[in-house]
């Protein structure tokens, strides 16, 4: 801001020292600080008139109002560019099978494939219910610790979407429910609300989600 001259302590200041900013918003700020400054000057006490430094004080709130402005659309931009650039990068995943954390399978020519996290060695009983919550079937088996998997395997078994439930037997004769994953295809890309979604088994995972990629079989 350049004051040019001080007349009982009122500053008289030229429009274009107040802001350096461009565009629209940038002028709308110069007309709002305008309006306010002449207002403050109109029905400020004669005896007892408003300092420079309180000027200079609220111009440069402005000012900064003006900048946090830039940055907040700068941001956005930013934002919606990195949108675009992962959601070109995602498409890549369209035919492949993701891992995530989940309770369901799907059963194929009487196989469902379960998978689960063991935490320590032990035995486990795998339970298998239908769209229903209907029992179907269930396995008992021990497993290591790590990442494993169970398929059932059984002619009978019906295509379509189950839950599986993974409890892991302990020493006292009770039992621990493992962490559970799905597995599915990707069959599109979908860019949310939320950022980038992906389409599996029918509905929409969160990117973030993902566990592991795996290459389907043929």
């Amino acid at each position: 801001m350049e004051i040019n001259a001080n007349y009982s302590s009122i500053p008289t200041v030229t429009e274009d020292s107040i802001f350096a900013e461009d565009g629209q918003d940038a002028d709308q700020l110069r007309i709002d600080f305008l309006k306010m400054l002449t207002a403050q000057l109109e029905y400020q006490d004669p005896m007892d008139p408003v300092e420079n430094t309180e000027f200079t004080a609220q111009m440069a709130q402005f000012s900064s109002l003006g900048e946090q402005q830039k940055s907040n659309a700068l941001l956005e931009q930013l934002i919606s560019s990195q949108n675009g650039n992962q959601l070109n990068q995602v498409v890549s995943y369209i035919g492949k099978n993701v891992v995530f954390e989940g309770d369901k399978t799907v059963a194929t020519d009487g196989q469902a494939t379960t998978r689960f996290k063991m935490e320590a060695e032990g035995d486990v009983e795998i339970s298998l219910y239908d769209s229903n919550n209907q029992f179907v079937a269930s396995a008992v088996q021990h497993f290591g610790k790590g990442d494993q998997s169970y398929q059932f395997s059984d002619a009978a078994l019906a295509d379509g979407n189950y839950r599986f439930t993974v409890a892991v037997q302990d020493d006292n004769g009770g039992s621990i429910v493992a962490k559970t994953y799905e597995a599915g295809e990707v069959t599109g890309v979908v860019n949310g609300d939320s950022g980038v979604e992906l389409e599996v088994n029918g509905h929409t995972l969160s990117f973030a989600d993902i566990r592991r990629v795996e290459q389907l079989t043929s």
